[in-house]
């Protein structure tokens, strides 16, 4: 079992770089799982996730060569699991990002043949845009060169791989022109109830043939064409499983909204993870991690809405403030009362309202208009 307060083991290092992960926390997380891949510097998963925390904070060439390192750490053992997919997924995005448009579209059609992996599809669909507009390359992007096909290449030798995954410093192969890279960072939000996770990603304008979502058991992928030109990307791998059939989405003025049916009701306490069923009863949060809820934002949207119709009924005046008054009387009110009320209020032609059926039972209620005014009967 693993150490999470101590970490000694690769796995240990990789359990905490997960936690970090999934709190956003992605510096962290890359720091630990460098520390995983110094003792087990062939853990491809460990990798992987590297090279996504990389994608996470820029650092594309640095996910590039993690990626790539998993691949052939894969292939080498003869490995079929869903990671290599995920390594090819990674291995595209950072190509896309150093504006090889041609490279990353075969790094997609290689993860596609290994498993239906959130996103691969939009994302060589991207790639088409990109190479009948500019070539395979950016502007500004130079050709390397000629890269041997991954099929027919040996794996690196381990000590010339891990220098490669362990040179942060190394400089940015070219300069690349950012108008025709996708645009920065769109920012979302999560909350979640008894049944259902609710994603919110705020863009604006956003036409609905210009948006597609995937949502998957573990995953969601929502790639959408800005009303700027440029294309954006959020890929998730959820903490926990959802029912795709029975989620939903709404693509509104301001925002996507999607609505991920939990296949268990319990509470998340983060919306990143590893798609594991959560504990009996709900999530234990990660240490160190703030979880706030319902909002993972820490706003709590239901509490606001709530406290904004109270300052409404507070701030009642006039005509509604005294209606409201006298809704509250009649509810409260005898039987008298409210035949005085009716009475009263019919017979003066609404000018006039007791609550003494003793005097309005009498007689019948005169008209008594405001000062200053007549009263007129109408045919």
């Amino acid at each position: 079992m693993a150490n999470k307060e101590n970490p000694t083991t690769a796995a240990d290092f990789y359990s905490k770089g997960n936690e970090a992960f999934v709190s956003e926390t992605y510096s962290s997380a890359i720091d630990l799982y460098t520390s995983a891949l110094s003792l087990e510097p062939h853990f491809a998963d460990c990798l992987v996730a590297r090279a996504h925390a990389y994608i996470k904070s820029d650092k594309f060439d640095l996910a590039k060569k993690d990626a790539d390192k998993a691949i052939d750490i894969l292939r080498a053992t003869s490995e079929t699991s869903p990671v290599v997919a995920k390594a090819f997924l990674r291995s595209g995005v950072a190509s896309f990002h150093l504006g090889r448009y041609k490279e990353a579209k075969n790094c997609f059609i290689e993860g596609q043949k290994l498993g239906e992996e959130a996103g691969l599809k939009q994302w060589m669909a991207w790639c088409d845009e990109k190479i009948k507009k500019f070539g395979e390359f950016a502007p500004g992007v130079k050709p390397e060169k000629e890269v041997v096909n991954k099929e027919e290449a040996a794996p690196p030798k381990p000590a010339e791989s891990e220098m490669a995954a362990a040179s942060p410093s190394d400089p940015p192969i070219a300069t690349i022109d950012l108008n025709a890279m996708p645009a920065p960072k769109i920012s979302h939000d999560w909350y979640q109830t008894e049944t259902h996770v609710v994603v919110e990603v705020r863009i604006k304008k956003l036409a609905a043939d210009q948006c597609k979502i995937d949502m998957a058991d573990t995953s969601l992928s929502v790639t959408a064409k800005l009303p700027t030109g440029s294309e954006y990307s959020l890929e998730l791998d959820l903490a926990h499983p959802v029912l795709a059939v029975q989620s939903s989405y709404k693509i509104l003025s301001t925002k996507i909204e999607i609505k991920l049916k939990k296949a268990e009701g319990v509470r998340w306490s983060a919306l990143e993870g590893d798609g594991t069923a959560p504990l009996p009863g709900g999530s234990v949060a990660p240490p160190n991690a703030k979880v706030k809820a319902p909002y993972a934002s820490g706003r709590d949207w239901s509490a606001i809405e709530k406290t904004i119709a109270a300052e409404a009924e507070d701030k009642k005046e006039g005509e509604a403030a005294l209606n409201e008054m006298f809704q509250k009387i009649y509810g409260d009110a005898n039987d008298d009362v409210r035949k005085a009320m009716n009475k009263s209020f019919q017979e003066s032609g609404g000018t006039v309202l007791s609550t003494n059926w003793n005097d309005i039972g009498k007689e019948k209620t005169e008209v008594k208009p405001p000062d200053g005014m007549e009263w007129k009967k109408y045919d």
